[in-house]
């Protein structure tokens, strides 16, 4: 009997088997399943593509910026290097040539030499001009 029991249980497994694959067909099922299967990977494929180009635009912008802030970085720590060494001799020329202005006092002062010199010369114009009306010589020419 064991002999047999070999043989029968092959023959079970294979008609078992036969069972299995002979029913009623899944290929209609299976071709709507693989169609469907094949839209979800070509949107899926989508997506991918769009999220990478997503990504190369971050990239792209990311490298502008990198270029771009170093320069500008450079321009304004150069301008600042600039305006540092140029303020004190700024300074330096703002002390050096700066006008004084005048006191009030040094002013009134001034006036009043000013004018004590224009008197003076006026008195002294005026004394000369006397003397002269005044000389002898003058006297006598007009007694003659």
């Amino acid at each position: 009997m064991k002999a047999l029991t070999k043989p029968l249980s092959l023959t079970t497994l294979f008609f078992s088997s036969l069972l299995i694959g002979c029913g009623p067909s899944g290929r209609d099922l299976s071709d709507a399943s693989w169609l469907q299967l094949q839209q979800d990977m070509q949107n899926e494929r989508a997506e991918v593509g769009r999220q990478r180009d997503q990504l190369e635009a971050d990239r792209r912008e990311w490298d502008e910026r990198e270029r771009s802030e170093p320069v500008l970085a450079a321009v304004i720590s150069s301008a600042a290097l600039l305006f540092a060494c140029v303020l004190p001799l700024l300074l330096l020329a703002g002390l050096l040539f700066q006008e004084q202005a005048p006191d009030s006092s040094d002013a009134a002062c001034n006036e009043l030499l000013d004018q004590m010199a224009v008197l003076t010369e006026a008195s002294e114009q005026q004394r000369i001009a006397h003397r002269e009306l005044n000389s002898p010589e003058k006297l006598t020419h007009q007694e003659s």
